[in-house]
């Protein structure tokens, strides 16, 4: 307490000086605590994505490698409709198989208005509960909507709030358009349910998707649609074996299966992230040292303007020790303050850039970011303390060292 009242003394008697110190700290502190922030949302918003999908699914392609001229080139195919089938008749592991493919140069039309349409999605019928897409109002397609080409589509419910503001989706009737080879028509689909936006984070994986229709239903007698990529869900823990299985069901002299495991994913972008985390964190602690620079040597003023209390106190009887502690703790005082104030800020200011640092991490994926993380709070004021207590323990040991004779003779 007594350290406290004499800290408020010095504060008042040297106010700019001591409040350039503290937003010194501050600053230092606001960096980290944003940098931090950055990488335990992201980390956590990553992990969270797989908690959904489980580690269970993996994107397949059949893939041919040749080497010219030195080089590894690799030559890729579409399934078969075949080869389809017997991963989903005869595999033991396989629990779902399923294609997704974006439409690109898409338009809607409805009531004689015609919209650009990004995100028109075709899409097996298993790609809906294997995302957990949630239906809020109506249902999905199926199967039998999938083999049959019939024309339905779910929406998105942004998609809904623009085109039905008031009104029920289900049973309206939209054009979707696609160019063809000589066709220009409008394709109508009946709207058969409407499904809540699958999270952003998907977007490293899955296209934004406002709307989806089931595979083959854009096809016309001009033209047909063949790709996109192909994915399988396995039972829990069995997506290795399933791999495996899929390998050696479809045989193939050139081609074989290749895959790509959604856990490998994420594990390859939680690495970068914290890659990319640790080369801002070097840049923030150096600004924390730097910052710290300026406790040192207010505190270095502090005990030459104080030569005469040092004194004083080393003869009326007070040890070494205390005398260090009683700076140490001054020095410490500081670093709070300017801790403090880096973490209110960071409350008001950091969610625009950690927002934003988080979508250069995840490929442009939108994230709702919290304006701090409590964690990184915490260690960013532990590491402004440990720099307060380096910084300031050479001017406690050379208040502590002083000899009271010479200390009441410099006074």
């Amino acid at each position: 307490m007594a350290t406290l009242v004499f800290t408020a003394r010095l504060i008042k008697k040297r106010p700019l000086r001591s409040f350039l110190t503290v937003v010194q700290i501050a600053l230092g502190v606001w960096l980290m605590v944003t940098i931090l922030t950055m990488n335990f949302t992201a980390n956590e918003q990553v992990n969270q994505v797989f908690g959904k999908l489980g580690d269970d699914i993996a994107r397949i392609s059949m893939q041919k490698e040749t080497i010219h001229n030195g080089q590894h080139l690799y030559e890729v195919r579409t399934f078969t409709q075949q080869e389809l089938s017997s991963l989903k008749e005869d595999s033991q592991y396989i629990e779902a198989v399923f294609s997704y493919s974006e439409i690109w140069e898409s338009y809607l039309r409805y009531a004689g208005t015609i919209y650009s349409l990004r995100g028109l999605t075709q899409a097996s019928a298993e790609f809906i509960p294997a995302l957990n897409l949630q239906i809020v109002e109506g249902f999905a397609f199926t199967s039998e909507d999938e083999q049959q080409k019939n024309r339905v589509a779910l929406i998105s419910a942004d998609l809904k709030k623009q085109l039905f503001p008031n009104e029920s989706a289900i049973g309206q009737v939209i054009e979707l358009q696609r160019y063809s080879y000589s066709s220009e028509a409008y394709l109508p689909f009946e709207i058969i349910g409407v499904y809540e936006p699958y999270d952003p984070l998907l977007q490293l994986f899955f296209s934004e998707a406002t709307v989806l229709i089931p595979n083959g239903s854009m096809d016309t007698a001009e033209y047909q649609y063949f790709g996109g990529d192909v994915f399988i869900k396995s039972r829990p823990g069995a997506i290795t074996a399933a791999i495996a299985e899929a390998q050696s069901l479809i045989r193939n002299d050139d081609f074989e299966v290749h895959a790509e495991y959604f856990s490998e994913l994420g594990s390859m972008y939680s690495r970068s992230i914290n890659q990319l985390t640790l080369l801002y964190s070097i840049f923030a602690f150096i600004a924390l040292v730097i910052s710290s620079i300026g406790i040192l040597s207010i505190m270095l003023v502090n005990v030459v303007e104080r030569t005469r209390e040092i004194g004083l106190r080393k003869a009326l009887g007070a040890s070494k020790l205390s005398i260090l502690i009683q700076v140490l703790n001054e020095s410490l005082i500081f670093s709070l303050l300017g801790a403090f104030l880096g973490i209110v800020v960071s409350t008001f200011s950091s969610r625009y850039i950690t927002s934003q640092l988080i979508m250069k991490l995840l490929v442009n994926s939108k994230v709702n970011s919290p304006s701090f993380h409590p964690l990184a709070a915490l260690i960013s004021c532990g590491v402004a303390v440990m720099v307060a207590v380096i910084f300031g323990l050479y001017p406690a040991i050379q208040a502590a060292r002083m000899p009271a004779v010479d200390a009441l003779r410099d006074a």
